[in-house]
């Protein structure tokens, strides 16, 4: 009884890490696609387009494997971090200026989602 107890939590445990995994992955395709889908719009005609479709195409998959073991509260919330990503790479690859009116926006941000989630 004690081993099927064992490997029970540890089923759990591994099951609970691919969904913060996929929770992880699907806030970076959706930054990553976001970003892709702007430049398609500075460089007309680049392949930007297909690598924001593509990168698009793969956050429903991790979304779902994400809601197996977190509750959709959790998973809804922490996408929020979303536009903390995105203005973070816009920075680094788009060269675009971060505001002071960002920053505040962006620790309400993070305090709004740590402060739903613990």
């Amino acid at each position: 009884m004690h081993r099927k107890t064992i490997l029970l939590s540890r089923t759990m445990i591994e099951g609970m890490n691919l969904s913060i995994f996929c929770l992880v992955l699907a806030l970076f395709a959706t930054a990553t696609g976001q970003m892709f889908f702007k430049m398609h719009f500075q460089h007309v005609g680049s392949v930007f387009l297909f690598l924001a479709l593509g990168t698009f195409a793969i956050i429903p998959v991790c979304s779902y494997l994400a809601l197996l073991n977190l509750s959709l509260a959790a998973v809804y919330m922490t996408m929020a971090l979303t536009n903390v990503l995105v203005l973070v790479m816009s920075h680094f690859f788009l060269k675009e200026r971060i505001t002071k009116r960002h920053i505040v926006a962006v620790t309400f941000i993070v305090f709004g989602v740590l402060l739903f989630n613990v």
